[in-house]
């Protein structure tokens, strides 16, 4: 694709725990994003069954190393991998985590550097319920650890981005502010997820607008909804809310850019971005699809007729 560059997020082609297990069905999905006009990739950090491309052990255990995985990605026309995303299974908010977090934060950041990745996307903190009360300190010390684990990846010459979704404990603008007051701008950026600040009630575009200094990459997908009934707040949201829809049973929280009742405002948002000069990734994502490979074509479509011409 001209213009910007762009990748795609495999978490598409994983709604089924079985769709990527096998060598023949991952060389697929990265094909069907090469075909698509997406030549980077994003990975998703995940354990369990069916999770090959979610841990960087499998990854090297089913390819060998480092160097074949990349080889075969590019064989495949996957040119780039862009990050890959990590969500530790504790609290930044709790000092006695940190280290914890740091070494489980460097198997992913040593795989990245291995295979010439670049972000190390983490989630920056866990969702408001396990959190609650959400406070200035908490804030503070995550941004602490971050501080801590960007230092990490920097020397392994990889840049660590924060993400926030819409259950995530960080959930308004001020608590961005505090999180990017708190953490060091030359080892912790951003990344701005277009649905996942507009279902948590925030506009990605003034989010962008305020720090753009420190966004390092953009997750773009659109979405129908807001969250409003603040059920974010629930004990397990992530199964009520996410998985289970909610009181108002919402079917599907992620949509295709560009399909009609989307909110999220995406030619804004690349006006303002060609505007600031970013020159980095857009990693498109989608997920839940039924059907990734259509998916894929609808966002790549839309790119091309509608984004890379606005």
């Amino acid at each position: 694709m001209p213009g910007h560059k762009w990748g795609y997020a495999i978490n598409q082609w994983r709604s089924k725990p079985e769709r990527l297990v096998r060598r023949e069905q991952q060389e697929r999905a990265f094909k069907e994003m090469s075909a698509c006009g997406f030549r980077g990739i994003q990975l998703k950090g995940a354990f369990g069954y069916g999770e090959h491309l979610g841990s960087p052990g499998l990854i090297l255990l089913d390819y060998g190393s480092a160097d074949n995985f990349r080889d075969y990605l590019r064989d495949c026309g996957i040119d780039q991998v862009v990050s890959f995303t990590f969500e530790p299974s504790q609290s930044p908010s709790n000092p006695k985590n940190h280290e914890g977090i740091l070494e489980a934060a460097r198997s992913f950041t040593t795989f990245l550097h291995d295979i010439n990745g670049l972000f190390l996307v983490a989630s920056a903190m866990p969702s408001y319920w396990r959190e609650a009360p959400v406070t200035e300190a908490k804030i503070k010390n995550a941004a602490e650890c971050w501080n801590k684990v960007g230092k990490m990846t920097n020397d392994y010459g990889i840049k660590l981005a924060l993400h926030i979704d819409f259950l995530c404990a960080v959930h308004s603008m001020e608590d961005i502010d505090k999180l990017m007051q708190f953490t060091d701008p030359s080892l912790v950026g951003l990344v701005i997820d277009t649905a996942e600040l507009t279902v948590a009630g925030m506009n990605p575009l003034a989010v962008y607008d305020k720090h753009y200094s420190r966004v390092k990459l953009f997750h773009f997908k659109d979405t129908h909804e807001k969250d409003t009934l603040g059920e974010y707040k629930e004990e397990n949201a992530e199964l009520k809310l996410l998985t289970g829809g909610g009181k108002r049973e919402i079917e599907r929280w992620f949509w295709e850019m560009g399909e009609p009742g989307g909110l999220v405002d995406f030619p804004a948002l690349m006006k303002s971005i060609s505007a600031r000069g970013y020159d980095g990734w857009i990693v498109v994502e989608s997920e839940n699809s039924v059907n990734p490979a259509e998916t894929a074509a609808l966002n790549s479509w839309y790119v091309k007729k509608v984004l890379e011409k606005s």
